[in-house]
This record gives structure tokens, C-alpha cells and sequence, in this order.
């Protein structure tokens, strides 16, 4: 089964990291899709870079919560640096998980296949 994640960024260096760890996944066997596409009918999680864009990436999803198919997806949230004031905003508005980019590198392969 293919699964499919939404990647919302603006930061090309991460987004090429994304692609080649989904590149090597799928070459073993985990079949991902990688698309940038926010109106996509089916995705199974996102990841959201809230480096740039933050009031518009946090009403995206707020709105993608709403919607009856995105309920139950994984929410990511990646940035640079974390503070305590932008993860009660990421919780708040619905976000799963909060990293830093550094450590979602370090470990995206394993949150890539789960």
C-alpha cells in the first residue's frame, strides 16, 4: 500500500531531503508519495515547515482539521528553532508532533515508514 503525505515548505534543501529519503524508502520495498498538492483527496499525514508563512500554514491547519478526511491524519510540524510559544500554537491548532528539521532529519526514515 502506497502511503501519501502532503509536504507544505517553502525551504528547497528540505524539500530535496524529503524527496531522496523517499526515493531510498520506496527502492526498499516502503511505498511513498510525496505530494505538494493541498488539495489532494487522499493523503495519509502532512508535514508542515513553519519556517516561513506561519499565520497562513496555522489556518491551514486549523482548516484541514475541519475536514471530516483529515480528522484522523498525522500532523507534523517542522522549524528551524522551537519555542515554547509557537508549540502551544502548533498543539493548538492540531498538530501531532513538533520537531526541529535537524531532528526530523535524523530520523525521518523511521517516521517516513510508520
Amino acid at each position: 500500500m502506497t502511503r501519501k503525505v502532503l509536504l507544505v515548505s517553502n525551504d528547497k534543501g528540505f524539500k530535496d531531503f524529503i524527496h531522496i529519503a523517499t526515493l531510498t524508502l520506496t527502492k526498499l520495498n516502503h511505498q511513498i508519495t510525496i505530494t505538494e498538492d493541498k488539495k489532494d483527496g487522499h493523503i495519509d499525514w502532512m508535514i508542515v515547515d513553519m519556517d516561513t508563512d506561519v499565520e497562513d500554514k496555522i489556518a491551514f491547519i486549523i482548516e484541514s482539521r475541519k475536514s471530516e478526511a483529515n480528522k484522523k491524519i498525522k500532523i507534523v510540524s517542522v522549524l528551524t528553532i522551537i519555542t515554547d510559544e509557537m508549540r502551544e500554537l502548533l498543539f493548538k491548532s492540531g498538530c501531532d508532533s513538533i520537531m526541529t528539521k535537524k531532528e526530523f532529519q535524523a530520523v525521518a526514515n523511521n517516521i517516513l515508514i510508520f
